[in-house]
């Protein structure tokens, strides 16, 4: 099996937990601004533990500057930003469901910048996920505790998926040439988390409430550790080795992780 699709199976299943302990966090009332903006500091210290502990701390921060700033203020800092927005008010499952947009926007985008059409398998995928979110928009009536801001929701997590689609297209056009160096992977995930982290840190100070039992911090700092460390560290290394194209179906196995960890509970 090519070892892109281990690195991102791991990702996902790590993503699998993401939409369930934000809404987890959303439903107790705790500012989601102040949660996505604590989680990049989090995932930026993931990063930067691992190349302290390699040794791999020096390192250009302007090499591809104009990119770096890209992805992280719409892939990173937006996309996040719309996710924690999205779970105010749509259940974590449906978040992801709405996410996996994403794989329309990078075959677009393949086709459009690249040239690279889509294959019959990927035609295919992309019309499920366009009858899984149409079943979800249709479906309102069946939860009557979803009706205030359902439709809001709706908009928010296509926004999602599409930053998300735009994070693992112009992702991918950078790792790729690196499958070869991982730490120099790292030192680039270091480098966009760092930047949303500076970008996000006014909503740590303007927060409106922040978690108060441990249950509440162990969720946040699972959220940080995991979804916005490990979990990126493990999709830029399948970008590397995958078709960008193909990573960006398989991000559809979330909502598979995420109902698996819902019917667990």
């Amino acid at each position: 099996m090519n070892i892109g699709f281990i690195y991102a199976l791991i990702a996902l299943f790590l993503w699998g937990i993401h939409g369930p302990a934000g809404r987890y966090l959303a439903l107790q009332n705790v500012d989601m601004y102040y949660v996505f903006a604590v989680r990049f500091w989090l995932g930026s210290l993931v990063f930067f533990i691992y190349l302290l502990f390699k040794r791999a701390l020096r390192f250009s921060w302007i090499e591809s500057w104009k990119q770096v700033l890209l992805i992280s203020s719409i892939g990173v800092f937006g996309n996040s930003l719309l996710y924690h927005l999205t779970l105010v008010y749509l259940p974590g499952t449906f978040v992801m469901v709405l996410e996996n947009l994403a794989p329309i926007f990078v075959l677009f985008a393949s086709f459009i910048y690249l040239g690279i059409k889509p294959s019959l398998k990927e035609i295919i995928a992309l019309f499920i996920s366009f009858l899984g979110i149409a079943f979800i928009a249709a479906s309102k009536g069946s939860y009557p505790e979803l009706q205030d801001g359902y439709y809001i929701g709706i908009v928010l997590g296509i926004l999602t998926g599409v930053s998300f689609g735009a994070y693992t297209f112009y992702s991918a056009q950078y790792v790729k040439p690196l499958k070869r160096e991982p730490l120099k992977i790292i030192q680039f995930l270091f480098k966009v988390f760092l930047l949303s982290s500076i970008m996000a840190s006014p909503f740590v100070v303007l927060r409106s409430s922040i978690p108060s039992t441990r249950l509440q911090w162990f969720w946040l700092i699972e959220m940080g550790i995991f979804q916005s460390g490990l979990a990126y560290i493990f999709w830029n290394y399948a970008l590397a080795h995958l078709k960008t194209s193909t990573a960006s179906i398989l991000f559809i196995l979330t909502i598979v992780f995420t109902t698996i960890k819902r019917a667990l509970n």
